[in-house]
């Protein structure tokens, strides 16, 4: 049982993009019937392959989306956090995960069975489009990641994936932008589909230039113009 009450994870709900249109009366039926879990710092959500019955609204924190290769190798799709819907696609047609999900950070989340989402879908049909819309742009994201490694060189797509990543988790500081989220090298290599070793070299250029300082595990922008034009596939 959860250990929040209802009107309190109402509120946590309407927080989410894909639940901020319901009304009370559906989103207080969600609410009743969900669950928060907590998660550690590393911790598997669930591993790809597994069935998905369940959907998770990430209250805090952040996790990472990824799949292993038979060679051992992981390319990361996606990293999420708070606001987001987690696993809705296995969920919604009652197949096995597309996916390994972990948390990158203690993470929150309130877990939302599929038939209470069916129902309230049922009765809400605009929470039905939000939740289409909501899986397109996932697999659009998955689309736009496997056509950066196809195509783009290793600084596009890093220096692609520093800004992203400063867009959503930069915070200022001292008149550089950090980004508020540690990542091993090795997952920046997973992120942009090259090896630890190629994203280290390539780090240290940008260092070298004067655009980024690597700290302890925390990335620092210092200056993204010329992040920005490397970007360009024209430039």
């Amino acid at each position: 049982m959860s250990d929040v009450g209802t009107v309190d994870r109402r509120t946590l709900l309407s927080r989410v993009f894909v639940f901020a249109g319901l009304g009370e009366s559906e989103l207080d039926l969600l609410a009743e019937r969900t669950v928060r879990k907590r998660l550690a710092a590393r911790e598997e959500l669930f591993h790809k392959g597994d069935q998905g019955h369940e959907a998770y609204a990430v209250l805090s924190g952040s996790l990472k989306a990824s799949a292993t290769s038979e060679e051992g190798r992981e390319i990361t799709f996606s990293i999420m956090k708070e606001g987001e819907v987690i696993g809705e696609i296995a969920m919604l047609y009652g197949g096995r995960r597309t996916a390994t999900v972990t948390a990158l950070t203690p993470v929150e989340l309130l877990v939302i069975r599929r038939r209470d989402l069916l129902e309230v879908m049922r009765r809400q049909p605009e929470m039905a489009v939000a939740v289409m819309a909501a899986v397109a742009e996932r697999l659009a994201h998955v689309s736009e990641v496997m056509e950066d490694t196809l195509f783009r060189n290793l600084p596009n797509r890093l220096a692609r994936t520093l800004l992203v990543l400063a867009d959503e988790y930069g915070m200022e500081e001292g008149g550089a932008l950090r980004i508020d989220l540690k990542l091993s090298q090795t997952e920046l290599g997973n992120l942009v589909g090259a090896t630890r070793e190629a994203v280290n070299k390539q780090m240290r250029a940008f260092e070298q230039s004067g655009w980024v300082k690597t700290e302890a595990g925390v990335v620092r922008l210092l200056e993204r113009a010329p992040l920005e034009s490397l970007t360009d596939p024209a430039g």
